[in-house]
């Protein structure tokens, strides 16, 4: 046989094999992205529960935790295997905390997103310049902690005292 039709199949195979593990990556994402997945583990259903009563009830989990693009897929999942990791075998030596990105916040509240067509839009007001916090990179969460869910519900009051 030919080396350049060796080197023609093997280059087809890995492109195949490729597409192949894209297609079960996204698949795989769709499924373990909603609230009613993450409820499954203890840790995170007061949470869920908490997300069930808020503004953002319509906004899926990853909407929020997770860095935008393809590669925050990736990041997003890569962490849950971690929080899945620590789920099964007790061992929480590493503090989970979730990850929220302003970007998210800032793109869905400027009317960026076009899923979402009718957020609330950033405005400034007589005590605060939204677009001057923007720019001091101040995060949304410094004012807006609690909006996407309860914060905070399983910590011992000794724990809470100590942020």
């Amino acid at each position: 046989m030919e080396v350049g039709k060796v080197w023609k199949k093997f280059i087809l195979g890995v492109g195949i094999l490729l597409i192949g593990l894209y297609v079960s990556f996204q698949i795989a994402y769709v499924a373990t992205s909603g609230p009613s997945f993450c409820a499954r583990c203890h840790e995170v259903e007061s949470y869920v529960t908490s997300w069930q009563t808020s503004v953002h009830k319509t906004l899926n989990c990853l909407e929020c935790h997770q860095p935008s693009g393809e590669l925050g897929k990736f990041h997003a999942k890569a962490r849950g295997l971690n929080y899945v990791f620590q789920h099964f075998s007790g061992d929480y030596t590493i503090p989970t905390s979730a990850v929220i990105s302003d970007h998210n916040c800032i793109q869905c509240h400027l009317g960026d997103d076009k899923s979402h067509p009718n957020p609330i839009r950033l405005s400034n007001t007589s005590t605060v310049d939204h677009y001057e916090t923007i720019k001091r990179s101040q995060s949304c969460l410094e004012c807006h902690r609690g909006t996407g869910h309860a914060v905070d519900i399983d910590l011992t009051p000794e724990f809470k005292s100590a942020k």
